[in-house]
């Protein structure tokens, strides 16, 4: 036994008194330092912004330019809206104008006293006319005329001329209320709808993405972690060694293996802080309003951590939320009933059209008349004026107009183009439902497999650590090697983190039920 503890002495000896040693004596004067939590060193870095979920999603909504993009498309079918109301608004004409006309004479009673016949006027006309939601139309026009010229028949010269035109028309069959702009107006009301549902798809997707990116970030801040405690133990793993070495009780190649540990080590903290960086860019723009916002230069930190929840809904439950939720399946039915929009002005629209009119329209007449001053017709243009107004002189006109088409293949076919569209969207709407409850039951069913993922997780980290503790109990007492207990370090920290990742995807299959 005296002689074995001589030989180990002597042989200490000789590697103390190598080239080696000497290498690794001038490797032991390097200390490494573990680096701060980055927190700690992000604070004092520069300025952080320290988030909640809550917060990350009030800001999302706040701030997200996808968000922003799809209200510019709520805004324009709005203004579509308002444009096509826009068929009903009054419209207001006016016409002012002066003629003069000359030409031979070439009747038989001018030609001896006229030869040239001449003629000069003015006209001033106005009218007002507006469609009526009911498919009719009216218009209501002032007509004024002032005319003068040589010819000796006639009675009244110059002669002023005033009229009043009441026109109503109204479709009583084909277009009566179902009409084009109705459709238009009803087509652009069900197309704001499919918008709204289309945005808040859009919201619930970028609110999804939200959360997902906000634990991604969450779990690279602690993956970053994991890796610099692993480090932390490889560097004390390489300064107990190097008095081990000092002491004489190991060999010194032990020393190069605990530095390239903690080399490896170091690489995977650089690795994970390049994740931290990726995962803060992704997270920023979802978050910040424009390329200049202040919020690219601070530093995000999430506040919350994932958490272990429990289901509180069962499978049959969930599909049947979603199926009543799911904006998708919304759209379809919207557009189901713009279908029948459709269908409606079509089935009208093949129809006899019968259209009723009725036009009334006083006049009066004035000017110099031949006959002498007892002529009713003697005076101004008030005069006429008063004579269309108190109706003296009336012309009117009732009528109804009927058009009956004997065949109408082009309405046909629009019918029967809506009859395959409504079996086409019912097909769509069936494969629309199978894709979401293929969408819930994988959420569902991939929340029990993530859980059962994060227990064995859960399970092989704390047996690493029980691994790491006896192994550092045996190399204590000289049962094991610096090898062994540097490969249970590296286990136990590939360990932690997988068990942070089984957490946040865990999180994550709950944020996509």
């Amino acid at each position: 036994m005296k002689v074995a503890r001589t030989a180990l002495i002597a042989l200490a000896l000789i590697l103390i008194s190598s080239p080696l040693y000497a290498q690794e004596e001038s490797a032991e004067a390097e200390d490494y330092q573990v680096p701060d939590a980055y927190v700690e060193q992000v604070k004092a870095g520069g300025a952080i912004l320290e988030l909640s979920l809550a917060d990350a999603i009030r800001l999302s909504l706040t701030n997200n330019l996808e968000i922003e993009i799809e209200n510019y498309n709520e805004e324009l079918n709005k203004q579509r809206v308002f444009g096509t109301k826009g068929f009903y608004d009054p419209v207001f004409t006016a016409t002012i104008g002066w003629n003069a006309a000359k030409s031979p004479t070439t009747r038989l009673l001018e030609a001896g006293t006229i030869a040239v016949f001449e003629r000069d006027g003015f006209l001033f006309n106005s009218a007002f006319s507006q469609s009526i939601p009911w498919g009719g139309n009216y218009e209501i026009g002032f007509n004024n005329s002032r005319n003068l010229s040589n010819d000796t028949s006639a009675t009244i010269n110059p002669a002023y001329n005033a009229g009043l035109r009441f026109t109503f028309n109204q479709p009583l069959l084909r277009g009566f209320k179902e009409t084009q702009t109705e459709r238009q107006f009803k087509l652009f009301n069900l197309d704001t709808e499919i918008s709204d549902k289309q945005f808040q798809q859009r919201v619930s997707e970028i609110v999804q993405q939200v959360e997902n990116q906000y634990w991604e970030l969450a779990y690279a801040i602690e993956n970053y972690e994991a890796r610099r405690r692993s480090l932390e133990l490889a560097i004390v793993q390489y300064r107990n060694n190097s008095k081990r070495v000092e002491i004489g009780v190991m060999a010194p190649i032990e020393i190069t293996s605990s530095r390239a540990e903690v080399a490896t080590r170091e690489q995977e903290m650089i690795a994970s802080r390049v994740d931290i960086i990726n995962a803060q860019n992704q997270f920023k723009r979802l978050v910040a309003p424009d390329p200049g916002a202040n919020l690219w230069d601070l530093s995000m930190i999430p506040t919350e951590r994932p958490g272990i929840k429990d289901l509180t809904i069962t499978l049959d439950e969930a599909i049947s939320t979603a199926l009543k939720r799911r904006p998708e399946i919304d759209q379809i039915n919207l557009e189901l009933e713009k279908n029948q929009v459709d269908r409606k002005y079509y089935q009208r629209f093949g129809k006899p059209a019968i259209d009723f009119q009725a036009v009334l329209n006083p006049i009066g007449t004035s000017g110099d008349d031949i006959r002498g001053e007892e002529s009713p017709f003697n005076g101004t243009i008030t005069t006429a004026w008063s004579q269309m107004i108190g109706f003296d002189y009336i012309n009117w006109q009732l009528g109804v107009n009927v058009e009956i088409p004997l065949r109408n293949r082009e309405n046909e076919s629009q019918l029967a183009q809506l009859g395959i569209a409504d079996r086409q969207m019912m097909s769509r709407m069936k494969d629309t439902q199978q894709l979401v409850i293929v969408d819930v039951r994988t959420a569902y069913e991939s929340i029990t497999t993530r859980k059962e993922g994060l227990e064995a997780a859960q399970v092989a980290r704390e047996l690493s650590e029980e691994q790491l503790e006896g192994e550092n109990k045996r190399f204590e007492a000289g049962l094991s090697t610096n090898f062994e207990v540097l490969r249970y370090q590296r286990d136990l920290a590939d360990a932690q983190v997988r068990e942070l990742r089984a957490i946040v995807d865990y999180q994550l299959a709950l944020t996509s039920l």
